[in-house]
C-alpha cells in the first residue's frame, strides 16, 4: 500500500498514481503536475492548496486526493487526503 505524507510534494506521487483537485460543488480537476516549474514541483501540496481556486464556482483552497490501483482490482482507491477527513 502506498503511504503519502503530510509533507507529499508533486514530485512525489508515484507514477500511476492520480492527484486530483476536490471542490465542494463537485468539480473534480485532474492537473497535469509534470508541467509545473521545479520550484512548484518540490513544494507540499497542502501549502500550494491555499492559491487554488475553482474555476466553477469560485471557492478556493479544494481538497487534494491521491489515488490508484492497489492489488489487481480496476478501482481506484484513495490513498491520501488533504485536508484529512476530519479537517477543513
Amino acid at each position: 500500500m502506498t503511504h503519502y505524507g503530510d509533507d507529499t510534494t508533486p514530485d512525489d506521487i508515484r507514477r500511476g498514481d492520480q492527484c486530483a483537485l476536490v471542490c465542494p460543488c463537485g468539480s473534480r480537476v485532474i492537473l497535469a503536475w509534470a508541467n509545473l516549474p521545479e520550484v512548484q514541483r518540490f513544494t507540499p501540496l497542502r501549502d500550494m492548496r491555499a492559491k487554488m481556486v475553482c474555476r466553477r464556482c469560485g471557492h478556493r483552497r479544494p481538497q487534494i486526493v491521491i489515488s490508484g490501483h492497489y492489488g489487481t482490482g480496476g478501482h481506484l482507491r484513495e490513498f491520501w487526503r488533504w485536508p484529512p477527513a476530519n479537517r477543513t
